[in-house]
């Protein structure tokens, strides 16, 4: 299975070398350009398990992406994208590669420092009028409310990993079509290296003042059914997200799964004249659990996430402010709450805009939840990130 895909994984190389050259050689009468953008962060981090079972640790990481596009004549382009991440210190883990090919790859490997590149973004794309085709890793945005994205059936993200901005894509073939009154259609296949397989088909139009979108999928073991909406509440945004899950064959599901399931979620935000920025926003999931006892940190930070499963409370609500403190410095403060399993996720954030190419953020990430009946920190994280982007 590992020579399979390491075939897989230079036949998947060489295919969009050739594909490169053959448009560079069409193209060769018509420009052809490239641009390169990217940034080098260094993030040093303390925390502490506030456990007699667990020492506190520190580390150091720091994170280089490349972002690589050429365009060659008139309706090709090419992504490439890179994450090159080196991390040494106590905590020093990186997760692996999910995808249908395994992009990356560790050039050391050690229990305290590891050097590990990545290719989280690979994709050709064609685009002719109205209709734009694209093969390859890249990010598939269905999501459209703020924080927890239920139609989100490609791309689910954990918010409180705040170092990776961009997000994960997916290894995918994607045709779009925009026609015309604002209205857009999307379809996307992502084979898996697994059993099971995700071709999703989302239909957006604009009515009434609001942006309305409308998914059905076949997604993994499931038929997926679902919508969105975001527009305005007089001078509030109003923004959310609904996808209902229908087992396909429960009879060869075990029992925990064999029930139809349902994520929501929703968001409202204001902007005041003075800066200050308010957003609240609640997610139900109906496979969430409502007894603290079966909550765990780690089923938060390390869980891999699915629009099924973006918390693991059956009710969860967050309010998130922030105001800037000068024209370079801004303060946001977010409060997470996970109802019945009695989790609470409390961040400060300050960012600092140094100049254009600098600019520094202080977090803090502190878990609460509830240990034989008390109500007690679990964890904090002190985190210090410098980024210089180019």
């Amino acid at each position: 299975m590992e020579k399979l895909l390491v075939i897989l994984k230079n036949s998947f190389i060489l295919f969009f070398i050739i594909i490169l050259i053959s448009l560079e050689s069409t193209a060769q009468d018509k420009k052809s350009e490239f641009t390169l953008s990217g940034y080098v962060k260094y993030l040093p981090s303390y925390l502490d398990y506030n456990s007699s079972y667990f020492d506190s640790e520190t580390s150091h990481l720091i994170h280089n992406r490349l972002n690589l596009r050429g365009y060659f004549g008139e309706n090709f382009s090419l992504g490439l994208e890179f994450r090159n991440r080196m991390i040494f210190g106590e905590n020093s883990y990186i997760s692996s590669d999910d995808g249908l090919v395994d992009l990356s790859h560790f050039i050391v490997d050690n229990t305290n420092f590891k050097l590990h590149s990545m290719i989280d973004r690979f994709w050709l794309k064609y685009q002719k009028d109205k209709i734009e085709i694209s093969i390859g890793r890249q990010r598939v945005n269905w999501g459209i409310n703020t924080i927890w994205n239920s139609n989100d059936l490609f791309n689910v993200y954990n918010f409180i990993d705040f170092d990776y901005i961009e997000r994960p894509g997916s290894d995918v073939i994607r045709f779009q079509y925009t026609g015309d009154n604002l209205s857009s259609f999307d379809i996307v296949y992502k084979p898996t290296k697994n059993d099971g397989s995700v071709i999703a088909a989302l239909y957006k139009i604009n009515k009434m003042g609001y942006d309305f979108q409308f998914l059905a999928a076949n997604y993994y073991e499931d038929v997926a059914l679902g919508g969105g909406w975001a527009g305005n509440l007089k001078n509030a945004g109003f923004k959310g997200e609904l996808t209902y899950f229908v087992v396909k064959n429960p009879q060869d599901m075990f029992p925990s799964q064999q029930k139809n399931s349902t994520s929501l979620s929703t968001s409202v935000d204001y902007s005041f004249k003075n800066g200050f920025y308010i957003l609240g926003s609640y997610l139900y999931n109906s496979n969430g659990f409502s007894d603290p006892s079966v909550f765990s940190l780690g089923s938060l930070t390390e869980n891999v996430l699915s629009p099924k499963n973006l918390m693991p409370s059956k009710n969860s609500y967050l309010i998130q402010a922030s105001k800037p403190i000068t024209p370079a410095i801004n303060s946001s403060l977010t409060i997470l709450y996970g109802q019945g399993v009695n989790f609470m996720f409390i961040s400060p954030n300050i960012t600092y805009d140094i100049n254009k190419s600098f600019d520094l953020n202080f977090i803090g990430q502190f878990f609460y939840g509830e240990v034989d009946s008390n109500f007690q920190n679990l964890m904090k994280g002190i985190y210090l990130q410098l980024r210089y982007s180019f």
